[in-house]
Protein backbone atom coordinates (compact mmCIF):
# COMPACT_ATOMS: atom_id res chain seq x y z
CA UNK A 1 0.00 0.00 0.00
CA UNK A 2 1.26 3.17 -0.90
CA UNK A 3 1.57 6.02 1.22
CA UNK A 4 -0.78 8.63 0.15
CA UNK A 5 -3.65 5.89 -0.14
CA UNK A 6 -2.52 4.49 3.52
CA UNK A 7 -3.28 8.66 4.48
CA UNK A 8 -6.48 8.65 2.36
CA UNK A 9 -7.73 5.55 4.30
CA UNK A 10 -7.32 6.62 7.61
CA UNK A 11 -8.35 10.30 6.81
CA UNK A 12 -11.96 8.13 6.21
CA UNK A 13 -11.47 5.76 9.04
CA UNK A 14 -11.50 2.88 7.22
CA UNK A 15 -8.94 1.21 9.51
CA UNK A 16 -9.54 1.02 13.22
CA UNK A 17 -7.32 2.46 15.49
CA UNK A 18 -4.69 -0.13 16.12
CA UNK A 19 -4.05 -0.16 12.11
CA UNK A 20 -3.45 3.57 11.97
CA UNK A 21 -0.55 3.32 14.80
CA UNK A 22 2.47 3.24 11.80
CA UNK A 23 2.31 3.43 8.40
CA UNK A 24 2.73 -0.01 6.29
CA UNK A 25 7.12 -0.57 5.60
CA UNK A 26 5.81 -0.27 1.91
CA UNK A 27 4.84 3.27 2.18
CA UNK A 28 7.73 4.53 3.97
CA UNK A 29 10.41 2.26 1.70
CA UNK A 30 8.63 4.03 -1.23
CA UNK A 31 8.75 7.31 -0.12
CA UNK A 32 11.85 8.69 -2.05
CA UNK A 33 12.02 12.05 0.00
CA UNK A 34 11.53 15.47 -0.86
CA UNK A 35 14.76 17.86 -0.68
CA UNK A 36 15.35 15.93 3.44
CA UNK A 37 12.52 15.22 4.48
CA UNK A 38 10.71 11.73 3.83
CA UNK A 39 6.88 11.64 4.31
CA UNK A 40 6.45 8.48 5.73
CA UNK A 41 9.15 8.95 8.34
CA UNK A 42 7.74 12.35 9.41
CA UNK A 43 3.79 10.64 9.38
CA UNK A 44 5.06 8.43 11.79
CA UNK A 45 6.93 10.73 14.15
CA UNK A 46 3.68 12.46 13.90
CA UNK A 47 1.51 9.48 15.31
CA UNK A 48 4.15 8.35 17.80
CA UNK A 49 4.05 12.15 19.45
CA UNK A 50 0.43 11.73 19.61
CA UNK A 51 0.29 8.36 21.33
CA UNK A 52 2.85 10.16 23.34
CA UNK A 53 0.41 12.85 24.34
CA UNK A 54 -2.68 10.22 24.76
CA UNK A 55 0.01 8.40 27.28
CA UNK A 56 1.24 11.75 29.36
CA UNK A 57 -2.47 12.70 29.76
CA UNK A 58 -3.90 9.10 30.31
CA UNK A 59 -1.05 8.68 32.81
CA UNK A 60 -0.53 11.93 34.05
CA UNK A 61 3.11 11.75 33.53
CA UNK A 62 4.83 15.07 32.37
CA UNK A 63 8.11 15.08 33.86
CA UNK A 64 9.72 14.72 30.27
CA UNK A 65 8.13 17.08 28.98
CA UNK A 66 9.25 20.15 28.13
CA UNK A 67 5.62 22.34 27.12
CA UNK A 68 8.04 25.41 25.76
CA UNK A 69 9.71 22.80 23.37
CA UNK A 70 6.47 21.39 22.87
CA UNK A 71 5.13 24.66 21.75
CA UNK A 72 7.78 25.48 18.92
CA UNK A 73 7.10 24.53 15.62
CA UNK A 74 10.89 24.70 14.76
CA UNK A 75 12.45 22.25 17.00
CA UNK A 76 11.28 18.94 15.75
CA UNK A 77 12.34 17.69 12.25
CA UNK A 78 9.25 18.26 10.35
CA UNK A 79 9.66 22.03 12.19
CA UNK A 80 13.34 22.26 11.12
CA UNK A 81 12.59 21.22 7.25
CA UNK A 82 9.89 23.83 7.23
CA UNK A 83 11.92 26.58 8.67
CA UNK A 84 14.85 25.97 6.35
CA UNK A 85 15.18 23.68 3.57
CA UNK A 86 11.37 23.78 2.50
CA UNK A 87 10.76 27.31 3.01
CA UNK A 88 13.60 28.21 0.58
CA UNK A 89 12.40 26.11 -1.76
CA UNK A 90 8.73 25.76 -1.48
CA UNK A 91 7.47 29.07 0.31
CA UNK A 92 5.89 30.56 -2.57
CA UNK A 93 3.53 27.35 -2.79
CA UNK A 94 0.43 28.13 -0.83
CA UNK A 95 0.38 24.17 0.76
CA UNK A 96 3.62 25.43 2.03
CA UNK A 97 2.46 28.24 4.02
CA UNK A 98 -0.49 25.67 4.85
CA UNK A 99 1.16 22.90 6.44
CA UNK A 100 3.77 25.44 8.29
CA UNK A 101 -0.16 27.26 9.59
CA UNK A 102 -1.12 23.87 10.72
CA UNK A 103 1.97 22.74 12.47
CA UNK A 104 2.20 25.64 14.57
CA UNK A 105 -1.00 25.37 16.01
CA UNK A 106 -0.79 21.31 16.39
CA UNK A 107 2.39 21.90 18.26
CA UNK A 108 0.71 24.92 20.09
CA UNK A 109 -2.31 22.86 21.08
CA UNK A 110 -0.40 19.88 22.07
CA UNK A 111 1.56 21.79 24.68
CA UNK A 112 -2.00 22.83 26.10
CA UNK A 113 -2.92 19.56 26.41
CA UNK A 114 0.32 18.83 28.76
CA UNK A 115 -0.31 22.07 30.81
CA UNK A 116 -4.23 21.27 30.92
CA UNK A 117 -3.10 17.79 32.63
CA UNK A 118 -0.50 18.79 34.41
CA UNK A 119 -2.77 21.41 36.20
CA UNK A 120 -5.24 18.05 36.95
CA UNK A 121 -7.46 18.52 34.15
CA UNK A 122 -7.67 15.45 32.31
CA UNK A 123 -11.22 15.51 31.39
CA UNK A 124 -10.04 19.05 29.43
CA UNK A 125 -7.03 17.49 28.57
CA UNK A 126 -8.52 14.44 26.75
CA UNK A 127 -11.23 16.67 25.29
CA UNK A 128 -9.08 18.96 23.85
CA UNK A 129 -6.89 15.23 22.05
CA UNK A 130 -10.12 14.55 20.75
CA UNK A 131 -11.32 17.17 19.62
CA UNK A 132 -8.93 20.12 18.25
CA UNK A 133 -5.51 18.18 18.70
CA UNK A 134 -6.97 15.50 16.45
CA UNK A 135 -8.16 18.00 13.97
CA UNK A 136 -4.70 19.53 13.56
CA UNK A 137 -2.77 16.39 13.41
CA UNK A 138 -4.68 15.41 10.79
CA UNK A 139 -4.51 18.60 9.16
CA UNK A 140 -0.71 18.44 9.40
CA UNK A 141 -0.70 15.07 7.82
CA UNK A 142 -2.90 16.25 4.92
CA UNK A 143 -1.72 19.47 4.40
CA UNK A 144 1.93 17.50 4.34
CA UNK A 145 0.60 15.46 1.86
CA UNK A 146 -0.99 18.32 -0.18
CA UNK A 147 2.63 20.31 -0.31
CA UNK A 148 4.32 17.01 -1.28
CA UNK A 149 2.17 16.52 -4.38
CA UNK A 150 2.78 20.47 -5.04
CA UNK A 151 6.31 20.38 -4.68
CA UNK A 152 6.69 16.68 -7.12
CA UNK A 153 4.49 18.94 -9.86
CA UNK A 154 7.35 21.81 -9.89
Amino acid sequence: MRLFSWIARRRASAFDMAETATPPATAIVEDSGLDGLYLGLAVQSHLAWKQRLRTVVREGRHDAVDVAELAADDLCALGQWLHGTARARYGHLPQFARLRKAHAEFHLTAAQVVLLSRQAQRAAAQALLRGAFDSLSDRVQLELVRLHSAARAQ
